[in-house]
């Protein structure tokens, strides 16, 4: 069997695609209406019940009130259920891309690069994540994966792809990881190399015009949109690396493209400088260093710029386990004497978890503000499942991560249609691809979800999945992934 050959179960994908009438890619479908569902469009309308969607070739030809569907088109009962707009998750890792802690999962799983992506994005599909940005990762592989998908070729999430993170080295670099380059082995220098693409930290020395063409240079390599480092990746020390002109450079170039631009800062500063460059989108505006300024957020909402949150990391079972951990470490500090270092005073922050604290406070307080929210979860791959002393939290698994943050942003304090809406019309904005997807309206691809329980009265109900389509075509679910690699251990 080939690297991406289909196994068995794939003839009962077929069979199911065949008794909807559904053919197994959206160009040659047959069309096929949904009808007598509740219609929950990404808009943030109220739902409405009673409507009937028809799709042909991959997309919605028709919304409207239930009525007698065209006579080649093939009904689907949504008597009972609720439509949604397939979910997208603006921020994911699809690649092992490594780091100092996960250097033994790099070297073992190195050129499998793409059946680790292709395992990521049907994960993703299988919980009704039809689209996702991958911000990070090994570029190649992540290239070759999203084509065969968007050729047809197997079944998984639309792709975007960003590769490197402009400005920072690999993942073995003092950008990403705080690594010196005198304690690299071999394998981990070209490894850097492999996921810098020539755009690592030699770009923060670069003219403005030295910068133009480097950019230009990665974006003809194929990449989807730009996510560049505002500062570098560590809170401490976090250093602002390009200077305003250099970032305007990074923007007008990758905007001349007509492609999303967006920063990683880790403080306010950095973040500040970003936003007056003109970027489309921030990873992680919530910061986990302090308290966002009230004229920052200010400048977020007027300048309308996308805030890409972790609401995943901070929310629900994680919450509870944080609120656990920190009253031990209360427990623990009770009678310790005062610390009389600043090292000693950021290992007992570090213990308290006034990280998450401080992401909490400033997610709720964008959200509160009213800036443009899309969820962005970083789920990840990880450490390989035999390199594991203890089994992957689930709060980043792929697919479950991105349900948990649209529930998350309920706990935030955003209504059930507003965390759909986040989840759906605003991902759809951060993948610059608001006229194709996350609305359900005519000419939309037909990108759905198919729902047995209304989730504007319980956020929970996005769990309660019946039918997957993707571009038009309903996805065997039960059937994903194809194989099971770092998945076969969850």
């Amino acid at each position: 069997m080939g690297k991406f050959a289909r196994p068995r179960h794939w003839l009962g994908r077929l069979a199911a695609l065949f008794l909807l009438g559904i053919g197994a890619t959206g160009a040659q479908a047959e069309p096929f209406a949904i009808v007598g569902v509740t219609l929950i469009d990404g808009t943030g309308a109220a739902p409405r019940p009673d409507m009937t969607v028809v799709v042909r070739d991959g997309r919605i030809k028709s919304v409207g009130k239930s009525r007698e569907a065209p006579g080649d088109a093939r009904i689907i009962d949504g008597t009972g259920k609720y439509l949604l707009p397939g979910f997208i998750d603006s921020n994911v890792h699809g690649t092992v891309y490594g780091n100092p802690k996960r250097r033994d999962t790099s070297v073992k799983y190195s050129e499998r690069g793409e059946e680790l992506a292709l395992e990521f994005a049907q994960r993703h599909l299988k919980a009704g994540v039809t689209t996702i940005r991958d911000s990070y990762g090994v570029l190649a592989p992540l290239l070759a994966v999203r084509d065969r998908i968007a050729r047809g070729e197997t079944v998984g999430s639309r792709m975007l792809v960003a590769g490197n993170i402009v400005g920072w080295g690999g993942p073995f670099s003092l950008t990403f990881s705080l690594t010196e380059e005198s304690d690299l082995s071999l394998f981990q220098e070209k490894w850097n190399d492999q996921v810098a693409q020539g755009v690592g930290e030699e770009l923060v020395d670069m003219t403005p015009e030295e910068l133009r063409g480097a950019m230009r240079a990665y974006l003809d390599k194929g990449v989807d949109f730009i996510k560049y480092g505002g500062t570098s990746h560590t809170p401490r020390p976090s250093l602002i690396g390009f200077s305003p002109r250099a970032q305007r450079v990074i923007v007008e170039e990758t905007h001349k493209r007509g492609k999303i631009a967006e920063t990683h800062a880790t403080t306010p500063e950095g973040l500040r400088l970003a936003v007056e460059a003109g970027i489309d989108l921030i990873q992680h505006p919530e910061l986990n260093s302090r308290d966002l300024p009230d004229d920052l957020i200010r400048l977020i909402v007027d300048k309308d710029v996308l805030c890409a949150i972790r609401s995943n990391m901070v929310t629900g079972d994680i919450r509870r386990r944080q609120i656990e951990e920190r009253m031990a470490a209360e427990t623990g500090l009770a009678n310790a004497p005062p610390a009389t270092t600043t090292a000693e005073r950021n290992r007992r922050a570090d213990a308290l978890g006034e990280s998450a604290e401080i992401q909490r406070r400033n997610a709720e307080r964008l959200i509160k503000a009213g800036c443009r929210v899309t969820i962005a979860t970083d789920n990840y791959l990880g450490d390989a499942p035999e390199f594991r002393r203890e089994v992957k939290p689930p709060e980043q698994e792929p697919g479950e991560g991105s349900l948990r943050a649209i529930e998350g942003l309920v706990e935030l304090g955003m209504t059930p249609l507003q965390a759909i809406t986040a989840a759906t019309r605003n991902g759809a904005a951060a993948a610059g691809m608001a006229d194709d997807l996350g609305t359900i309206a005519p000419g939309k691809i037909a990108d759905l979800l198919l729902l047995d329980a209304d989730p504007s009265a319980d956020i929970r109900n996005i769990r309660r999945l019946s039918l997957v389509i993707s571009r038009g075509e309903v996805v065997d679910t039960a059937a994903l992934p194809d194989r099971a690699i770092f998945g076969a251990a969850q």
